[in-house]
């Protein structure tokens, strides 16, 4: 129904825009106009309960500079960039041409969602939209200038393209290319209501984006073997995703069925992973092994605060161990030594833990001598940091605008001139990253529109599922113990080991599953994991993991640091993300 609808409405606004080759000029438009089209152009939404209504959105959505573009915006009908190059606009705020959602894939379900922004330096492009050869910026030409691939993915929901905007206007003056893509997710509905963008929807999305670009390699400015895929939270998900599981088989189908071009790859040059909520088979596991004796939470998002129940402490230790099992049976090793990494069977001890500290206390140090130094803009110094004599701006959703005192650090953080000691994990934890979920922090034990893990497993017709295989197993070893909440529970998530779908989704959306294992797949060469240390959405342990096998079972360069005193989204230095850029590319 949706599809007839919008090939309809597509044909009509192709037979009206036109689709063609021929050299005309191509216009000019200024950033002004460009926000303000785009703002005339979103539809309006249809009130709560009605068709086609999507509930409460998250934070983080219209952050940026992303729109919802209106159907007849979209250029669409070919594969071929060549067939669109009088549709390319020179923006005089970026000094760069710009060519809008245009839709990558020939059998869109969601056309609107399946499209991408791509800007070019003018340095790189002729009036008439064809190549320059002798453009140059930064050393990078038009035939070697990366290409930034930057999805807007965020709790696992949908994404539109954004535009360039002062955020992101480094990567146009810094010689690459940038391109931002739309893609379906947990929320996406057709007409009739059904679900069309649960997993491995989104990602597919994304996979089929990179076959585009690179299929239109020769007719468009910037080297489609130096795509670098770049996601923050499930984005940073979809990223590690990108970077792990190119040209695998497994995602075949679902590329034929969105007619993506299937004579082209989707393996990218280069992945940076921001704050990654992945690994989602043991993401809950590994929360609790992180916050097994905190049991005190507080969520600025959901606006949720208390203390687990019994129950839920009960079963937060059983996760904990089932958490130690886990990291025991992949068989890591440290990068550096070589040890096998391990826990004990309570979690709180061995080689794997004492790695987690270090690579904490490994944050600490670089931020303590780069205050120390100067180097950090800040106006505090390094002792009025340890002690908390300081004010700074809030941090988080409700935190932002607002000024918050420092916290004194200095009754587990230890600072011997060059060195940072960590000398109480838990009371680290508790002071600087407390617990910000509940137990169950992924597959919710009460699943409302806050679950956007269990959202992400639903299907065509259920709104959300259980997905978690672990927690029958516990359930059952917390039945004498706790038979209430056996006899709520125990029916919901027993029929997960049963549901294929949920096993299939779960497989293609973990990129665990095609490290070091007997699939088939093609990795980036280079991936660089960043994750703050004040990021309480996931276990700290899911990125280092992450990071681990990497390293020890494919050929890729792994860059893995945490990053002191960041929340959960782009954590980094400053300057750090574009001289990664430029070392591997140049």
């Amino acid at each position: 129904m949706k599809k007839e609808l919008i090939l309809t409405a597509i044909l009509a606004a192709v037979a009206a825009t036109g689709c063609s080759s021929s050299q005309a000029p191509v216009q000019t438009q200024t950033q002004a106009e460009t926000t303000e089209k785009a703002q005339e152009a979103v539809p309006e939404m249809p009130p709560k309960g009605q068709k086609g209504d999507k509930g409460n959105k998250p934070f983080y959505e219209g952050m940026g500079m992303a729109q919802t573009p209106d159907i007849s915006e979209l250029l669409t009908g070919s594969m071929d960039l060549a067939d669109y190059k009088d549709k390319w606009v020179y923006n005089e705020d970026y000094d760069c041409y710009s060519l809008e959602y245009v839709v990558y894939c020939e059998n869109p379900v969601d056309p609107v969602k399946e499209c991408m922004n791509i800007y070019v330096p003018a340095a790189y492009m002729n009036a008439d939209g064809t190549i320059n050869e002798t453009g140059e910026i930064n050393g990078y030409t038009a035939q070697s200038a990366p290409i930034i691939y930057k999805n807007g993915v965020g709790g696992y929901a949908e994404a539109d393209a954004s535009k360039i905007s002062d955020k992101t206007k480094e990567y146009l003056e810094q010689g690459y290319v940038f391109v931002s893509p739309a893609s379906r997710g947990k929320e996406t509905q057709s007409e009739d209501g059904s679900y069309i963008g649960k997993s491995p929807a989104g990602l597919v999305d994304l996979k089929a984006g990179v076959r585009f670009l690179k299929i239109n390699d020769k007719v468009m400015a910037g080297d489609a073997n130096k795509i670098i895929s770049i996601g923050t939270s499930a984005g940073g998900a979809m990223s590690a995703l990108l970077g792990t599981t190119g040209n695998s088989e497994d995602y075949k189908v679902y590329l034929e069925e969105i007619g993506a071009v299937m004579d082209s790859t989707d393996d990218v040059y280069a992945a940076q992973v921001y704050c990654p909520i992945t690994d989602l088979d043991h993401a809950d596991l590994a929360y609790e092994w992180m916050y097994a004796d905190l049991p005190d939470y507080s969520n600025d998002m959901t606006g949720e605060t208390g203390t687990a129940t019994a129950f839920e402490q009960a079963l937060s230790k059983e996760m904990s161990s089932a958490y130690a099992a886990y990291i025991n049976g992949l068989g890591l090793k440290d990068p550096k030594t070589g040890e096998p990494l391990t826990l004990s069977d309570d979690g709180k001890s061995g080689s794997f833990y004492d790695y987690m500290v270090k690579e904490t206390e490994d944050a600490a140090t670089t931020y303590l001598t780069r205050l120390e130094d100067g180097s950090l803009s800040v106006s505090y110094s390094l002792d009025d940091y340890l002690k908390g004599n300081y004010t700074t701006s809030g941090k988080g959703p409700k935190g932002r605008g607002t000024e918050v005192a420092g916290t004194d650090l200095t009754g587990y953080l230890k600072w011997d001139g060059k060195t940072a000691e960590i000398s109480d994990y838990d009371m680290y934890l508790s002071v600087s990253n407390p617990r910000m979920k509940k137990v169950m922090a992924f597959d919710n034990l009460e699943m409302t529109d806050n679950s956007a893990e269990n959202m992400e497993f639903g299907d065509e017709t259920n709104r959300y599922k259980h997905f978690d295989p672990y927690i029958a197993d516990i359930l059952e070893n917390l039945k004498t113990q706790f038979p209430d909440e056996y006899e709520t529970y125990m029916e919901a998530y027993g029929s997960v080991s049963g549901d294929k779908k949920v096993e299939e989704s779960r497989e293609l959306l973990n990129p665990m599953n095609y490290i070091g294992t007997d699939k088939q797949a093609d990795t980036a060469d280079h991936i660089r994991i960043r994750v703050g240390t004040e990021d309480g959405n996931t276990s700290l342990s899911v990125a280092a993991v992450l990071a681990l096998a990497l390293e020890d079972k494919t050929d890729s360069d792994v860059d893995y640091a945490l990053v002191w005193a960041q929340p959960h989204g782009d954590a980094d230095y400053e300057g750090e993300l574009i001289s990664w850029i430029n070392s591997i590319c140049k």
